[in-house]
């Protein structure tokens, strides 16, 4: 899966999931400050995120809370080459 497809894969999980759907949602917008996920949704966006990672798992006592921040942030810390 390319960089883009993963990106637009979280996009629409997070907009599908949004309690309060966001006017636009880019990969810079910022998911908990603006009430776009609550906390709770993070647990079933790692196992969303392991999904595209093709089954890897999330090492949970590794999460940083600023990985969750936006996409970008996001992609930096579950798919970006190291």
């Amino acid at each position: 899966m390319t960089e883009n497809e993963i990106r637009g894969q979280l996009r629409d999980w997070i907009f599908n999931r949004a309690k309060h759907k966001p006017a636009s949602l880019t990969d810079d917008t910022p998911l908990l400050d603006k009430g776009v996920l609550t906390s709770l949704d993070i647990v079933e966006l790692v196992l969303f995120i392991e999904r595209l990672r093709g089954g890897a798992e999330v090492a949970v006592e590794d999460l940083d809370p600023a990985a969750f921040h936006n996409v970008n942030a996001m992609y930096a810390a579950f798919f970006a080459p190291a």
